[in-house]
């Protein structure tokens, strides 16, 4: 079988993933995020914890239990051949353009099933924002864009696998889910 272990870390236990339960106006999209790298989920988790946190502090009186939850997903290539995959090799001009759309609070039409590619994190916002007030240039220009994966390029981002359909999370198998 040709698989890879992919993770997703998160504040919320569940049991079945809810694609309207992701965040829109994301790197991809509005969806379900997963990374190759334990390391970058766990550190998602833990992220998202500390803002629900500082979120319930101010909304509620802090009854609410929150956690850091890891888990770990069989995906199956074979699955995703028949599907509309989208692959970033690196952090491009291609990539700039989709990860800037998607940030845009533009409506954008779902073309892909499944999108892999390059991390925008919380480390690379401010140069995405600064990018995307016109501070590099005419925003969506070949320059501007340009410069945006230059500065970008020291961050060695860390690759993402986004489901954006049932049809797409049908090649996920959860392996186990975990507390930490």
């Amino acid at each position: 079988m040709n698989t890879i272990m992919l993770y997703h870390g998160s504040s919320y236990d569940f049991d079945a993933i809810d694609l309207t339960q992701g965040r829109p106006y994301k790197d991809f999209g509005q969806g379900f995020y997963t990374s190759a790298n334990i390391g970058h989920a766990k550190s998602m988790a833990e992220r998202n914890a500390e803002m629900r946190k500082s979120k319930s502090r101010r909304y509620d009186s802090g009854h609410k239990l929150i956690g850091k939850w890891l888990y770990h997903y069989q995906f199956d290539k074979e699955k995703a051949a028949g599907l509309s995959v989208k692959e970033f090799i690196e952090a491009d001009r291609e990539w700039g353009r989709f990860i800037t759309l998607n940030r845009s609070r533009r409506n954008v039409p779902r073309k892909y099933d499944i999108v892999i590619g390059p991390t925008a994190n919380d480390q690379t916002n401010p140069t995405i924002q600064f990018y995307m007030s016109g501070g590099v240039g005419e925003v969506g220009s070949d320059a501007a864009i340009d410069e945006l994966a230059r500065l970008l390029l020291p961050y060695k981002l860390p690759s993402q696998y986004f489901f954006a359909t049932q049809r797409g999370l049908e090649c996920l198998t959860l392996v186990r889910k975990e507390r930490f």
